[in-house]
């Protein structure tokens, strides 16, 4: 009885692989995680300055709902969803700042535009806040790239910051198809009109002295 035992026993733990083997698909693929960059171009090369302005750029925030390098998808009024296999390759506050302070250097508004890790002494200090990124497919039909930025222009008096100028850009993109290539390139289409936009306002700026023209 005993040998009897350790037989059945013996072969239970022969066929256990094979067993485990056709419950379980270990080569079961799982969707490859993607990264993605925003990037802007102007239509024209950088050009000279034109104002002995010197802009620091300072550190970006964005809302916490849009933090994250996860994308978001927006499917109802109050319904949001975000994608794990889909994201920013950093943080979106931190891109941003990068492509406004590229942007802004090809504008000639400025004699120098800085990160914020310069130790220059800066005229005017740029700070945004980063209130809406996520793709919009409430309506399938027409889905959308939202993308929305409120900028603060500031600049020092005796040591006491005074706001010269801020505004608040709301941008919506109407893309095809839902891939998170499309919707990438409608938040950079988005980006390319906020900044084309933020320029012309900047204009208007006598940015020495942060009065309007």
């Amino acid at each position: 009885m005993k040998k009897k035992t350790l037989m059945i026993f013996f072969i239970g733990y022969l066929a256990l692989p094979f067993f485990l083997t056709g419950c379980f698909n270990f080569n079961k693929s799982f969707p490859e995680k993607r990264f993605f960059v925003l990037s802007v171009k102007r239509s024209e090369g950088p050009l000279l300055s034109k104002s002995d302005a010197v802009l620091r750029i300072r550190r970006f925030r964005a809302s916490p709902r849009f933090e994250g390098k996860g994308f978001v998808y927006r499917k109802g009024n109050l319904n949001y969803a975000s994608d794990f296999y889909n994201e920013f390759f950093i943080p979106p506050a931190s891109m941003i700042a990068e492509e406004v302070e590229k942007w802004l250097k090809g504008s000639g508004l400025f004699q120098y535009v800085m990160s914020s890790s310069s130790p220059v002494e800066p005229t005017l200090e740029l700070e945004g806040v980063i209130s809406a990124l996520y793709g919009d497919y409430r309506d399938t039909k027409v889905p959308k790239a939202v993308l929305e930025i409120q900028f603060f222009l500031v600049r020092n008096v005796s040591s006491r910051p005074v706001i010269v100028f801020q505004k608040t850009y709301h941008e919506e993109s109407l893309i095809k198809g839902n891939s998170p290539d499309t919707l990438v390139a409608g938040w950079n289409l988005a980006l390319e009109h906020i900044l084309a936009k933020f320029e012309t306002n900047l204009k208007d700026l006598d940015l020495k002295e942060g009065k309007t023209s």
